[in-house]
């Protein structure tokens, strides 16, 4: 049934999902005073245009410009993200979810808000790291969800932190078979050590192996000369920082970038 509900999201087996990453918003550190609304809506719906038109099968909308991030966000974060996100998914003709980083109460609230099909996020898990100590509680998370009316949106989870270290010393197959049996999660994410870098393919073939009907998601890290291999066990990739202009994350998409990233990964979609 998991796989069965991950295909009908995103109209394939294994999609494509191409990031919206908002520039830096108010309230943030790097948020830039000449940066309107009307600019973060203009760029955001430039890039959301390259990736319908180089055949992206959705998009994922994500605050990526806050950092450093918070794990429970301000007010102003949420009502600058439902604005401008609400915005560019009027023209959207893919599937679209978003994510609230690191913050799962608010990116539950933001997907009930635009209408989203999915979110991005951590349900579970204490980490500590570059972003200092974060802790989720899936039964104050999923209840929430509950509370709001949002348990349509499909939740996607990762179990293993960007840029720190988790204080469950389990294997994180171990941490996925709880979570199967105990939360309502519709697939994982599994990336690397941070943005832009990949897990390592036999990190992925090992959790695809032992739960062969659960949808596994590649988070970051996906690129023209890698995406051969990890596609092998993905059931789809989330793919950001290599298909940005010079493959900056903080830059717009690269039309040419990202046809290229298409070309290279269809033949295994």
């Amino acid at each position: 049934m998991m796989m069965e509900q991950h295909e009908k999201i995103f109209g394939t087996k294994k999609p494509l999902i191409g990031c919206l990453h908002m520039a830096a918003l108010p309230g943030s550190y790097y948020a830039a005073p000449s940066m309107t609304y009307r600019d973060q809506i203009r760029r955001l719906k430039e890039d959301a245009k390259i990736l319908m038109e180089e055949g992206f099968d959705a998009c994922v909308f994500a605050n990526e410009g806050d950092r450093p991030y918070l794990s429970q966000v301000g007010p102003e974060t949420i009502a600058s993200y439902v604005r401008i996100a609400a915005e560019v998914a009027a023209d959207l003709t893919i599937p679209y979810g978003c994510g609230v980083l690191i913050d799962p109460i608010a990116t539950l609230a933001v997907a009930k808000a635009i209408d989203a099909k999915y979110v991005r996020t951590y349900v579970t898990g204490t980490y500590n790291g570059l972003f200092g100590w974060q802790t989720f509680n899936p039964g104050e998370i999923f209840r929430y969800q509950k509370q709001i009316g949002a348990e349509h949106v499909r939740v996607y989870t990762y179990f293993e932190p960007h840029a720190g270290t988790s204080m469950d010393k389990r294997l994180v197959e171990e941490q996925i078979d709880g979570a199967l049996m105990n939360l309502p999660i519709a697939g994982v994410l599994i990336g690397g050590s941070r943005a832009g870098l990949p897990p390592k393919a036999a990190a992925l073939g090992s959790v695809k192996s032992r739960f062969p009907d659960m949808p596994l998601i590649l988070g970051s890290g996906g690129r023209v000369d890698n995406i051969k291999e990890l596609l092998e066990f993905a059931d789809g990739v989330i793919i950001g920082t290599s298909i940005k202009k010079d493959g900056i994350l903080w830059n717009q998409i690269d039309p040419v970038r990202a046809a290229a990233f298409v070309k290279a990964a269809r033949e295994f979609t």
